[in-house]
């Protein structure tokens, strides 16, 4: 088999966003209103319910239950158009309550101090995705967590963004430990491959990127050098000998191909003279 290049694929990772703007893929907190009281119309006995949820949502909420158990208050009609029931003083959001978006589908149950979500709260998507954490006047700050079809991610949140440290686990069975920037997977980590790897060492955008290390599944290890997630640079590998030179990799038809060169070599070469290492892996790094 020849020495080829290999094509690199990105992986999108979450990055929890609360905008001031209203629609439907994001938390709305209308963090653009006033705080006036005539900014809200309460409506008494006119509205006696939040409306019904989208089926995924109303799945969701069933599983987790509500945030908070017997809540007292009364109905508002946003200006948007979304139904809030719960505490309220003086026409505002004070303590805890659940808004629903009719029209969106979100489902929000929170704790508000002067019209202002602050403390613990949740949101339900439309889709079915949601988050759950700390916030302080309509933005997520501090411990929270993201849960959708393909991974939840948990960690402290920082003005809407996950940083610092955090763990992603996703439902392929790969786990991630360590840090968190921007909402991305980036800066010194562990992966705990579904294919029985694990990689220690620098992350960049969710990927292995940089200095690290990688154990295979047969004990067997390559430390060195790593570009968006192959083994690319100058490295050593460690079986019953160590070679040390420099390595490209890549994967297809589930097996991972290592090529090793005596000396520099910036990209892989068809029939470029090399030593191939075969492993067989179900899966790759993702």
């Amino acid at each position: 088999m020849g020495c080829v290049t290999n094509k690199e694929q990105d992986i999108k990772q979450f990055n929890i966003k609360l905008p001031d703007q209203y629609n439907h893929t994001t938390i709305q907190t209308e963090a653009d209103l006033s705080d006036s009281q005539d900014q809200f119309l309460q409506i008494g006995m006119n509205i006696c319910s939040l409306g019904d949820f989208l089926p995924k949502v109303q799945e969701v909420y069933d599983e987790l239950g509500e945030l908070f158990q017997n809540i007292q208050g009364q109905y508002l009609l946003m200006q948007d158009q979304s139904i809030y029931f719960g505490q309220v003083v003086d026409g505002k959001r004070q303590g805890v309550g659940k808004q629903h978006w009719p029209k969106e589908g979100n489902l929000l149950e929170g704790t508000w101090v002067d019209n202002q979500l602050t403390g613990r709260a949740r949101m339900i998507y439309p889709n079915g995705d949601y988050f759950v954490g700390n916030f302080l006047n309509n933005i997520a700050n501090g411990l929270g967590r993201f849960v959708n079809s393909k991974k939840q991610v948990s960690g402290f949140w920082l003005n809407n963004k996950l940083t610092g440290e955090g763990t992603e686990i996703r439902k392929n069975g790969t786990i991630y430990k360590g840090q968190f920037s921007e909402g991305k997977i980036q800066g010194h980590g562990q992966f705990e491959y579904a294919n029985k790897c694990i990689y220690k060492g620098s992350v960049c955008k969710g990927k292995m990127h940089g200095k690290g290390e990688l154990i295979f599944n047969d004990n067997t290890r390559y430390i060195g050098d790593f570009k968006a997630n192959s083994i690319q640079g100058r490295g050593n590998y460690e079986s019953d000998i160590s070679i040390t030179g420099w390595f490209h990799s890549k994967f297809e038809n589930q097996t991972l191909y290592i090529y090793f060169f005596r000396t520099e070599t910036p990209v892989l070469i068809d029939n470029q003279h090399c030593t191939l290492i075969e492993k067989q892996l179900e899966q790759f790094f993702d």
